[in-house]
């Protein structure tokens, strides 16, 4: 198996006035390529504080992040840059799509702002990526024109968009219906199994947690692995 992420003894202390919450104790992980994981758990038990972790939007408060063999130097925002645009892709709850753009704008950015391609190339991967997500025919509208569901399927597809080691999603299916919740659930099983891309989701849903191969629920700061779930 390729290690893509290993987390070795990460702590997570938020300091308040009056008490200090250790939500995230010892915790120690490996993510490895093709991985489909799930992390479960109550409104503050710490499981957006570990993805924002992982994905390099906060640093734990001791612990080391490993990444493709190489330990992450946090003081280096260009080492920490250089890896968000490159290896990580991020799915929130709300999309965060930028209005005044198109479908494909949305895809597009992330390649723009990595200037890693032409704009020639990453307009034509783009409209691939939206394909994927079965948007073809959606690629002009701009965010106000599209549903919730179609909003997250652009998202995902932005994601996608540097080919990312790794897809790290926050409750993507929060805001939307069970059907609506359903496409996007099979939409992560496509990526996973047919791109081989690891895929991290942070979910309260039941029904995207167990179509998982790893499931993990945080209690009380630690991580309780859930047997794997068997694939028939």
């Amino acid at each position: 198996m390729n290690k893509i992420i290993e987390l070795k003894n990460i702590n997570k202390i938020y300091k308040t006035k009056v008490e200090e919450i250790h939500v995230l104790k010892d915790i120690s992980l490996t993510f490895n390529k093709g991985d489909f994981v799930s992390i479960q758990g109550k409104s503050g038990s710490g499981k957006t504080s570990l993805l924002n972790i992982v994905g390099l939007l906060d640093e734990p408060t001791n612990g080391e992040i490993i990444i493709h063999g190489e330990k992450v130097d946090y003081k280096n925002e260009n080492m920490k840059n250089i890896i968000r645009n490159e290896k990580i892709g991020f799915v929130f709850q709300f999309h965060y799509l930028l209005n005044e753009f198109t479908a494909l704008e949305n895809v597009m950015m992330p390649s723009l702002i990595n200037k890693n391609m032409t704009h020639e190339k990453a307009k034509k991967k783009a409209k691939e990526l939206l394909s994927l997500v079965n948007l073809s025919n959606r690629t002009k509208h701009k965010p106000m024109e599209l549903s919730g569901g179609e909003k997250q399927r652009v998202a995902i597809a932005r994601a996608m968009m540097n080919d990312p080691d790794i897809i790290l999603a926050d409750e993507p299916t929060g805001n939307l219906d069970t059907e609506t919740s359903n496409i996007i659930n099979d939409l992560f099983i496509k990526i996973n199994k047919e791109r081989q891309q690891s895929i991290i989701i942070v979910t309260h849903s039941l029904e995207l947690a167990n179509l998982a191969k790893y499931k993990y629920k945080i209690e009380n700061g630690k991580f309780n692995m859930i047997l794997p779930t068997i694939k028939l």
